[in-house]
């Protein structure tokens, strides 16, 4: 899930608001840098892994196409903690390990709009995943897989703050990782995310491409790094509402990192990722605290 502008639902009065925001009400199943060094980080043993994160995300601003700020009383914050269940298996198909993933983040959302506020706390989307991992050397690994993103979360279309979005995605995905571990370490993965309509309000959010990343250096146990991503979406917006520019939202955001592991399968994580660039979605900050683990 997206939690930069999520509850931004079809029900709002506001037309101003309407207008800008990017693919429906400015919301991906997906929420951009949530990978950092992640990011095609499957491991090379088969078992299972878990990792949580939990992210908080506050804005005040909210951006039109141009990335100027819409003068306009906004407020959002978002606190979402997201557990991920690794599976690593022993088959290997042409070479690459075969895994799977399944995400089950839980949010809880305020919103403030010009007259009208709103809370929510549920189950978001869940998504799964399958795929495989080419571990080419000690050092380097690539992945590919596909999520199916579900409409499992909390919605209804009267409602301000929804923290489901009330449609599926298909979401492949291809990325990068390389380690040294007293060294060098880099992730990238490209995400493609094709949006389902939404029945209940006729809009299908336009195809978005997300390119999460990571680089930085191991000093023995501590990782010093800068994460971030990239947003763009590639296809207009299709159903009521929709602008003369087809409410495609781009972004980008960066900021720093540090990690602490406490053995080759246990590492507690801290980030902040700042949004430079936002256009047609709000402009805010995203603070992450990850610890993953092997059971």
């Amino acid at each position: 899930m997206n939690f930069k502008t999520i509850g931004f639902t079809a029900a709002l009065s506001v037309t101003a608001l309407c207008s800008v925001q990017a693919a429906e009400n400015g919301n991906t199943q997906y929420s951009p840098g949530s990978s950092q060094f992640f990011a095609a980080g499957i491991p090379p043993y088969s078992g299972f892994y878990f990792v949580t994160q939990t992210s908080y995300f506050n804005s005040d601003r909210l951006n039109d196409s141009n990335g100027n700020k819409i003068p306009i009383d906004f407020e959002v914050k978002a606190l979402a903690e997201t557990f991920r269940f690794l599976y690593v298996s022993d088959l290997e198909l042409g070479g690459a390990t075969l895994w799977s993933q399944l995400v089950v983040p839980v949010v809880h959302l305020d919103m403030s709009l010009p007259f009208v506020e709103d809370k929510a706390t549920s189950l978001a989307d869940i998504s799964a995943t399958v795929g495989l991992a080419w571990h080419v050397d000690k050092y380097s690994t690539f992945a590919a897989g596909v999520d199916i993103a579900m409409p499992t979360g909390g919605y209804h279309v009267s409602e301000l703050a929804n923290v489901g979005l009330n449609h599926w995605s298909i979401q492949p995905s291809a990325g990068y990782h390389y380690t040294d571990p007293q060294g060098l370490e880099a992730a990238a993965l490209a995400r493609l995310i094709f949006n389902t309509k939404n029945t209940d309000t006729d809009y299908r959010s336009g195809t978005e491409l997300v390119i999460d990343y990571a680089v930085g250096w191991n000093i023995e146990k501590w990782r010093v790094a800068a994460v971030g991503y990239y947003l763009q979406q590639l296809s207009d917006d299709t159903g009521p509402g929709v602008a003369a520019d087809g409410h495609r939202g781009n972004s980008f955001a960066i900021g720093p990192s540090l990690t602490y592991s406490f053995n080759p399968g246990m590492q507690l994580s801290a980030s902040w990722q700042h949004d430079l660039i936002a256009e047609n979605r709000a402009q805010g900050n995203t603070m992450w605290v990850n610890f993953a683990t092997k059971f």
